[in-house]
């Protein structure tokens, strides 16, 4: 017997917001049912933009008996807040990233959904990318020997229109941080995947090219728990915008991605199979140059996982957990930043 489709409800209707509908649209056994906004005097513009209800408040939502799984796409600093009323009214839960701007909020909305026995995903959707989860599985089988070093460069542009679009970029209440909280984490996010924990944080972040609260350009060190070595480098001041790059060396090998493309895989091991190598004749600056700059793919990969998770009772692939781990990382990161060390 076919399960029954899976309600969705998604709040938040900006450019994420969009993004969790047209994933939703796109995956067999979901069905988007409603949505939310704050601004419930365009209510009626989001139901023809979305071709469902636009209910008036969270509670009202929360309460349809046909919503199953409710995504969050709101600005950062609400993220934590309203999943936990979702995870109390027993609703599965798919949280944009970061999942919180305090691992205390963090732990507080996992230890909920435990309570209520609903699943909790990340939108960290670039884990499911097929050449990735290659380069993560080479990684463990050896592949790459003992790994010593991993680095992310992040050069993207944001100009300041794109944070005078709405009162929450920029500011930490809301926004959580700047090029690391915001733009940064998928990347954050890949390195911990790719190389394990960190331990250890040195860290400078400043504001140099914007009138902004949270910092547009960073510089960090890093040591692993394995002992090995890395860095970040992110700014939203790098015109016109590049796309960003994930780099993992070890004693028998590397990786060297660029955008969305491994551009480099070298391994002293032969059993082990190997990312596919693409390499276009310039990479795409992509998310590096717009916040638009992305498919739908990784997101749709993450809502269709999710509803393999509700049906099969597992965790899905991006655990809250999971995503724990990257806001841990940035929120060190900042803690370095402001002590200067």
């Amino acid at each position: 017997m076919t399960a029954p489709d899976l309600g969705f409800a998604v709040v938040g209707t900006g450019v994420a917001g969009h993004y969790h509908a047209t994933a939703i649209a796109q995956t067999p056994g979901a069905r988007l049912v409603a949505v939310c906004r704050a601004n419930a005097a365009r209510a009626g513009e989001s139901t023809a933009q979305f071709g469902v209800p636009c209910e008036p408040d969270l509670d009202t939502l929360l309460a349809r008996p046909d919503v199953d799984v409710v995504c969050i796409a709101t600005p950062s600093g609400l993220h934590a807040q309203q999943a936990l009323a979702a995870a109390r009214a027993r609703k599965h839960l798919l949280v944009e990233k970061p999942l919180a701007l305090t691992l205390a909020d963090a732990d507080a909305l996992i230890a909920e959904c435990r309570h209520s026995a609903v699943l909790l995903g990340v939108m960290l959707q670039r884990r499911t990318d097929p050449t990735f989860q290659a380069v993560r599985a080479g990684i463990e089988q050896g592949a790459l020997g003992r790994l010593v070093s991993g680095l992310i460069s992040i050069p993207y542009l944001r100009p300041q229109s794109y944070y005078d679009s709405a009162p929450w970029r920029g500011t930490w209440a809301l926004d959580g941080g700047g090029v690391l909280m915001n733009q940064g984490i998928h990347l954050l996010d890949l390195l911990l995947w790719f190389m394990g924990d960190v331990v250890d944080v040195c860290a400078r972040a400043d504001t140099l090219a914007h009138a902004i609260e949270v910092e547009d350009c960073l510089a960090a060190t890093l040591r692993f728990a394995s002992g090995a070595l890395g860095t970040i480098t992110a700014t939203t001041a790098a015109a016109p915008g590049f796309p960003h790059r994930v780099e993992v060396y070890g004693t028998g090998g590397g990786v060297q991605i660029e955008g969305e493309h491994v551009t480099r895989w070298e391994s002293a091991s032969n059993q082990t199979a190997s990312p596919v190598v693409t390499v276009p004749q310039q990479v795409d600056a992509g998310a590096g140059a717009s916040p638009t700059g992305i498919s739908a793919i990784g997101h749709t990969r993450l809502v269709s996982d999710m509803v393999s998770a509700v049906h099969v009772g597992r965790e899905p692939l991006v655990s809250g957990a999971e995503a724990r781990r990257s806001l841990a990382l940035a929120l060190a990161v900042y803690a370095a930043a402001r002590a200067g060390k």
